[in-house]
């Protein structure tokens, strides 16, 4: 595993990714701050699918980052070098996975869904995709999320997000 996140401090990756979305949509001041304990059956329920998801996409992924490192050494650098290597060409490590981008996208798109249910499903994406990670201690999701220099979605013209 730190072959994943050599290059990240978690704190960092947390914070950044914690206050990117108010950069586009600005949050309520006292945030939702819906957490995992009192979330609704809907939200908690999505939330065990993106776990096994995530999962899944990790299982994926580190291998994939590993073998990418590996190319690198059997260039004939040393396992240092090998792992910024591979940083400098994919700066987000096996966080750029594509399975691992894909599931992070559509959960995050799942969390617009669940504004059309009660209030207690009601929760900042961000705070799903990577605060509920945490509170359920999945501490080897919350350091490959946290190494994503960005979230990869965005705002349609009509303020929705794509």
């Amino acid at each position: 595993m730190a072959a994943l996140t050599t290059y990240f401090r978690h704190d960092e990756g947390r914070q950044r990714l914690l206050e990117q979305p108010h950069d586009i949509m600005p949050r309520d001041p006292a945030g939702r701050g819906r957490r995992l304990a009192g979330a609704g059956q809907r939200a908690r329920r999505i939330f065990g699918y993106y776990r096994a998801d995530l999962r899944t996409a990790f299982d994926i992924a580190a291998p994939w980052w590993e073998a990418t490192i590996a190319a690198q050494e059997s260039l004939g650098l040393s396992r240092a070098d090998a792992v910024r290597a591979s940083f400098e060409k994919r700066a987000a490590g096996a966080a750029s996975h594509p399975k691992l981008v894909w599931i992070v996208r559509s959960y995050w798109l799942k969390c617009g869904a669940l504004t059309e249910g009660p209030a207690e499903d009601l929760v900042y994406p961000e705070e799903f995709l990577l605060l509920w990670l945490e509170e359920a201690g999945e501490d080897e999701l919350v350091r490959l999320i946290c190494c994503m220099p960005y979230w990869p979605i965005g705002l349609d013209a009509q303020g929705n997000w794509c």
